[in-house]
């Protein structure tokens, strides 16, 4: 019965560690394929907190012995999941720019991403987010701060993030339509 739960905590570890490292996939090439700065900097951010991640997961399970466990003996909706982001993070490396349009289609994509990771970590872990709010500060967190909850904290993060994408591409593009037109009668004259 333990080394059933066990391979499940394994198991459930290495599904997350694959996605993790398939979203760092994804993010470097948006960052590498956005125009805007202020996005390519948020999807290197994100990237990078995705690696983080994977690395953080494999070594728990090297640190706890290794794992017996593989990829194919993944959750069916994990193994979906990460074939899914392999496939939008090839179709995006093919790509020479992304453009704010359909980025902002992408974004909903990676944000169904970013729950699913939140919800994984969440169930594997029996983790709820703690949020620290000002009339706390004096309050002592230490029993709050361990790795998966940091981690959990991140993909909340993830997804304000994203939204905040979605933001910046809308204000770029509503300036475009909404920006006066100007006919020049003579522009000779100048």
């Amino acid at each position: 019965m333990l080394r059933d739960g066990i391979v499940l905590i394994e198991r459930q570890i290495l599904s997350l560690g694959l996605i993790e490292r398939e979203l760092y996939q994804l993010y470097s090439s948006l960052s590498e394929k956005v125009e805007d700065l202020a996005a390519k900097s948020l999807f290197a951010y994100i990237a990078t907190d995705s690696l983080k991640h994977s690395k953080i997961l494999v070594t728990i399970i090297e640190e706890a012995g290794g794992s017996r466990v593989r990829e194919q003996d993944c959750d069916e909706n994990i193994r979906y999941n990460i074939e899914l982001i392999t496939t939008l993070s090839t179709d995006v490396s093919k790509r020479e720019i992304i453009g704010r349009e359909e980025l902002i289609s992408l974004i909903d994509t990676l944000a169904g991403f970013e729950s699913l990771l939140y919800d994984e970590y969440s169930k594997a872990f029996h983790l709820e987010t703690t949020q620290f709010r000002k009339d706390e500060g004096n309050k002592s967190h230490e029993s709050d701060l361990d790795i998966f909850s940091l981690i959990i904290n991140d993909e909340d993060l993830h997804k304000r993030i994203l939204i905040s994408v979605v933001s910046l591409c809308d204000k770029k593009l509503d300036f475009k339509n909404n920006a006066p037109i100007f006919k020049y009668q003579n522009p000779d004259r100048w």
